[in-house]
């Protein structure tokens, strides 16, 4: 088991059972409740230990990826770099970098409208 696949199957945020997850996944129930002990404390899932159960922090299922869309004819995605203060025109938006680094922007274009940016440095 992966902890890619963990995150997965409880980014949902809803409660998920450690009996069930354990046999969805073919581990010994103990080894979940350690890692589940372990990333409770670390405060990226609640863990019940009386419930023998397990969610989700809200905070990081906003920082785990969208599940994967099937492929659309209509759907384009672009990576860009941009240099330090220069600017950018893409489909009449406007994307400037102010800062002093050089920014890598991902653009998702959806039937001829930008969809999402997503920037990093």
């Amino acid at each position: 088991m992966s902890m890619d696949k963990l995150l997965t199957t409880i980014k949902d945020g809803k409660w998920h059972n450690i009996d069930q997850l354990a046999a969805q996944f073919g581990l010994a129930p103990e080894k979940l409740i350690k890692l589940s002990e372990l990333l409770s404390q670390r405060q990226f899932l609640t863990y019940e230990d009386e419930r023998r159960r397990i969610r989700l922090e809200p905070l990081w299922k906003l920082l785990l990826p969208e599940e994967e869309e099937p492929p659309d004819s209509e759907r384009a995605v672009a990576t860009l770099i941009i240099p330090p203060e220069s600017s950018i025109t893409v489909q009449s938006t406007h994307i400037s970098n102010l800062s002093n680094i050089e920014l890598e922007v991902n653009l998702r274009i959806n039937r001829k409208k930008i969809e999402e940016i997503a920037i990093k440095t």
